[in-house]
């Protein structure tokens, strides 16, 4: 009879543990763990928005119901889990047709205010450029660059398969080129031209020409390769700070002829473009790291044309003190590159970084308004020290709010304190066949099995 109990109750455990293991497998949890409402809720502060309060309630209580069903898994599923979580995240991509970070973007795009000024302007810029090549005079010169305007704005009715499936980050990449293109063609256009007559029309002509050809390059190119916006935002950086750099080097060398500072502003674009294509592929940028970066590159030339401007008051050479600003600048990037990296810096914090620090730059300006001051380096010096101590608050508080984050979500998936218990009463009847008259009483209890088995890990 008491056999009888004994495996009755064996049995019981053993389609109970089976029974759990069904409960709680490696594909089961993954499926938990990529539920559509709570990943959305948790890109949604990544990303730094703001949750409601039933929002935050359920993302917590449902990261708490992933932690136990974890701990519930065997040791086996944690393991399959871990060996086939990559593909079955492939899997969950593949059914997400289009696949990409940005498919809500693609699926929800709409023009912005931002975006129709941005392309009134240039539409018109290339506009008084054909005016001032052909020398139009008259009501003329005033209609053909609103004209131009115009028909940039018309692009996506006029040319509709262009702009299918385009993403904010395409847009972003256009300006950049039509921006950076529009400054490299200038330089070209120096280059070429020089100090003739008409030098301002090569200028003009190639600036066009430029800006419309590396607009439509990096319009198209984003479209196929789905450029992080990272890695824009530090080739829009570098591909702006490098050509300056280059300027800098000729007035430091006290060189007078355009031709040359043509060919530095032209050859520093395309090594800046070089440079920040390179940075960005060695640590995936978020756009927040490469605001926060830009930010600090600017309040760092601040710096430098603060002790420029002091140095100018005690008489020094003025063309060496060009430099400094641009090296302030570099110094700046490059610290803050080594800054960002770790806190993956949300879009809202990156640009809340841009916005306070601005902020605090014009608040500087009206103090040194207030006191009247006529000192070079103390209107531009107040200003850039007061941006740089609010973004680097504002940068450690984020960073710090980042790092906990992480480290909250890291001890959820990897560093749980986990504890088994398991029952094996079946040892009983291996016990009692073990002849206890032949063995003393020690080594008769090491030669025993358990019937109960604790474990605790952490």
């Amino acid at each position: 009879m008491r056999f009888l109990t004994i495996l009755s109750l064996l049995l019981v455990i053993l389609c109970f543990e089976a029974r759990s293991q069904d409960l709680y497998s490696a594909r089961g949890y993954w499926e938990e763990s990529t539920k559509p409402n709570y990943l959305s809720i948790k890109q949604r502060l990544d990303r730094g928005d703001s949750l409601t309060n039933n929002e935050a309630t359920y993302l917590k209580d449902y990261e708490i119901y992933l932690k136990s069903y974890y701990e519930k898994m065997s040791e086996e599923a944690r393991k399959q889990f871990e060996q086939f979580k990559e593909q079955w995240n492939k899997e969950l991509i593949v059914a997400k047709a289009p696949s990409s970070e940005n498919v809500n973007s693609v699926e929800n795009f709409e023009w912005r205010n931002r975006d129709r000024i941005i392309n009134v302007l240039y539409g018109a810029y290339y506009g008084g450029s054909i005016v001032a090549l052909l020398e139009i005079d008259g009501p003329a010169a005033g209609g053909v660059p609103l004209i131009m305007g115009g028909l940039w704005l018309l692009g996506p009715a006029i040319n509709p398969r262009k702009y299918e499936s385009i993403t904010r980050n395409t847009v972003r990449a256009n300006n950049t080129g039509k921006l950076l293109g529009l400054g490299y063609g200038a330089a070209l256009g120096l280059t070429v031209a020089g100090q003739s007559e008409d030098s301002y029309k090569a200028i003009l002509a190639l600036s066009s020409v430029g800006s419309i050809a590396l607009g439509e390059v990096a319009f198209h190119l984003q479209k196929q390769n789905n450029t992080p916006r990272g890695q824009i935002e530090l080739m829009r950086h570098y591909g702006i700070l490098a050509p300056l750099v280059g300027a800098s080097l000729l007035a430091a060398g006290r060189v007078e002829n355009p031709n040359l500072y043509g060919l530095a502003l032209l050859g520093g674009g395309v090594t800046g473009l070089i440079i920040g294509k390179n940075v960005s592929k060695k640590y995936e940028y978020s756009q927040g790291d490469a605001d926060a970066i830009s930010s600090l590159a600017i309040i760092s030339a601040g710096l430098g044309f603060t002790a420029v401007a002091d140095a100018l008051e005690n008489s020094e050479d003025p063309n060496a003190l060009v430099l400094i600003p641009a090296v302030t600048s570099i110094i700046g990037s490059v610290i803050g590159q080594r800054a960002v990296k770790g806190v993956h810096l949300t879009n809202k914090q990156g640009s809340t970084i841009q916005l306070s620090t601005a902020g605090a730059a014009l608040i500087g300006f009206g103090i040194v308004a207030i006191t009247q001051s006529e000192s070079p380096g103390v209107i531009i010096g107040v200003p850039s020290v007061m941006a740089l101590i609010t973004h680097q608050a504002l940068f450690h508080n984020f960073k710090m709010k980042n790092l906990e984050l992480s480290l909250k979500r890291s001890d959820v998936k990897k560093h749980d304190y986990k504890f088994s218990f398991n029952v094996t009463p079946e040892n009983y009847l291996i016990n009692k066949k073990i002849p206890a008259q032949r063995y003393s009483p020690q080594t008769y209890s090491s030669m025993q099995n358990s019937l109960f088995n604790l474990k605790f890990t952490f």
